[in-house]
């Protein structure tokens, strides 16, 4: 009897948690997703509230995972939002308490975190050397796990050096490693089956495909893109659906692609056309003189009318005239006098419509003027990068002359650098023709001076060159907040950056925010060559070059080691 009892209680009990247990599961991934979707916004009350309560609900179900999982996220949290010392503060306490704990997975998930905020700096090498610590710990001690993760951001870094050897061996290890996600695989198959076209080895190229579509069919996810299958038909000597493929891609990457196909189907014209897409700037050069014709215009018009005028005035005093013989002589004295008084006040009113267009005709040679001085630097910039464009193309076209992959890879990415200037000074143009039109910028944007400074210092740290630091000061706190705009302010801290580092070779850049009265003063200094004595007075006229043969990228903005 008392055994039948006991076995009822217990029945109840199984029927009372697992309810319970359920329950506890659904608000775990609820609180997650909250965790996930609020990571990458400026909502720091709720991610704290979300990350906080998943840590206890985890602690006490006894989830260590998660519960790391969690405590590491907000250690990126305050990385991906530019607060590196709370983040490397958060980091230090996971560690802290995974050691007193004896936790290996709390160990694993500091070493991943301190990687992902190293690579939130743009610390390159302490990224890869993180990561690599961490897939070394993750194997050691959960060796029938995949770090493909960890793997994956090496294989990222790997390709943004255009280290191809590196990211061709972790692209290898993702694929060796036990239970590996099927992004992860995806991923890797992606940087392979890329290596293998441009290998050219169909028959290389032709597995990795097979192995993405086994992925797609039996994991449901989609790792082809479409250069995937554009490469696949180009490889396999199926050139019309390579180019009805092509239709999916990005401009520049179709223009590439379909010069490629033309080439290998023997139509180096249309092969030609396609390169030739990349020196299309006539548009721009239009835009330029855009601005002297309605000056030119606006002239004639204004000469159109003073003739009218002076017209209309003839036909007036030929009108009075005939007045006068009728009218009685004191009339005739008083409008003669009114006449009179009329004549003048339009010959006041004819000079200074003459003085006006005479201002109007120097404004228009001086516009015409800068046209010409502005096209003849633009023809200069543009002529650099357009001569090795023309001279490789013609190599790419040449059928006497057989080249190798490696040979037409190199030819192709020097031509993409070329492209890549051209659309660079076509972007400055059309910058500089955005800001030209505008009288004013609204300012309807809030801000905090600090994090846009921060952000812009982090972001062209790595462009400057070695030897040269580049650092932030700063007198005001991170709460402090202006009402701006935010474009132009971010494009003229870029330029003003880019500049500095453009002009030093050697020592520091600093950009600094101080307090100005009722305003922030915002300054970029450097210890390059700076600008002469004698020009500095020109710093601010337009299309003016300041320095003594300097090689210019771009527009030739004036450079002012000063600051502003």
């Amino acid at each position: 009897m008392r055994l039948k009892q006991n076995l009822f209680v217990l029945a109840l009990i199984c029927l009372i948690s697992i309810p319970s247990a359920a329950k506890d599961d659904i608000h775990i991934m609820k609180l997650k997703a909250e965790m996930l979707r609020l990571i990458s916004t400026s909502e720091r009350d709720s991610f704290t509230t979300a990350t906080e309560e998943l840590k206890d609900v985890c602690q006490k179900n006894g989830n260590e995972r998660l519960f790391y999982e969690a405590w590491g996220n907000q250690s990126i949290y305050e990385a991906t939002h530019q607060d590196y010392g709370a983040a490397e503060k958060i980091a230090n306490q996971i560690d802290d308490y995974a050691k007193d704990q004896n936790s290996h997975w709390g160990s694993y998930i500091v070493l991943h975190v301190r990687a992902v905020n190293a690579l939130q700096k743009q610390d390159y090498q302490v990224a890869e050397e993180g990561f690599k610590k961490a897939v070394e710990f993750r194997h050691k001690y959960f060796p029938n796990e995949s770090a493909g993760d960890d793997l994956q951001e090496l294989m990222k870094i790997a390709n943004h050096r255009k280290d191809q050897k590196a990211g061709l061996k972790y692209a290898k290890q993702i694929l060796a490693e036990p239970n590996v996600a099927p992004i992860h695989k995806g991923r890797a198959l992606f940087r392979l089956s890329q290596f293998a076209f441009n290998k050219n080895n169909k028959e290389l190229y032709d597995s990795i495909y097979n192995e993405l579509m086994a992925l797609k069919a039996s994991d449901g996810i989609n790792p082809i893109e479409p250069v995937v299958e554009v490469n696949h038909e180009i490889l396999n000597g199926n050139y019309e659906e390579a180019v009805r493929l092509c239709e999916q891609l990005s401009p520049d990457k179709k223009a590439e692609r379909l010069a490629l196909i033309y080439h290998r189907m023997g139509n180096d014209q249309k092969a030609y056309e396609q390169m030739v897409k990349f020196k299309k700037i006539n548009d721009s050069i239009v835009l330029v003189s855009h601005g002297n014709v309605v000056a030119s215009c606006f002239v004639q018009m204004n000469n159109e009318r003073l003739k009218l005028e002076q017209k209309v005035l003839e036909e007036e005093n030929a009108q009075l005239r005939r007045w006068i013989v009728l009218i009685v002589v004191a009339a005739i004295v008083f409008f003669l006098g009114f006449l009179i008084y009329r004549h003048r006040r339009r010959i006041r009113h004819l000079e200074q419509e003459n003085e006006k267009l005479e201002e109007a005709r120097r404004q228009a040679e001086k516009a015409f003027d800068m046209k010409n001085e502005f096209i003849t630097n633009i023809t200069n910039e543009l002529r650099v990068p357009l001569n090795p464009i023309e001279g490789f193309s013609d190599i790419l076209g040449t059928q006497d002359y057989e080249l190798q992959p490696e040979e037409r890879e190199q030819l192709s990415s020097l031509i993409k650098d070329s492209s890549k200037t051209i659309t660079k000074l076509i972007d400055e143009l059309a910058e500089l023709s955005l800001y030209e039109s505008k009288k004013s910028l609204p300012t309807n944007y809030t801000l905090s001076p600090n994090h846009l400074c921060r952000f812009m210092v982090d972001s062209m740290r790595p462009k400057c060159k070695q030897g040269v630091r580049l650092y932030y000061e700063t007198e005001l706190p991170d709460n402090y907040e202006v009402q701006t705009n935010q474009e132009g302010v971010t494009t003229l801290l870029k330029h003003l950056i880019e500049n500095a580092i453009q002009y030093t070779d050697h020592g520091v850049i600093t950009v600094k925010c101080e307090d100005y009265d009722d305003r922030v003063r915002t300054s970029v200094t450097d210890t390059g060559k700076g600008i002469p004595p004698e020009r500095r007075p020109h710093v601010f006229d337009t299309f003016r070059e300041m320095g003594e043969n300097q090689k210019l990228q771009g527009l030739g903005l004036c450079h002012d080691p000063a600051g502003w």
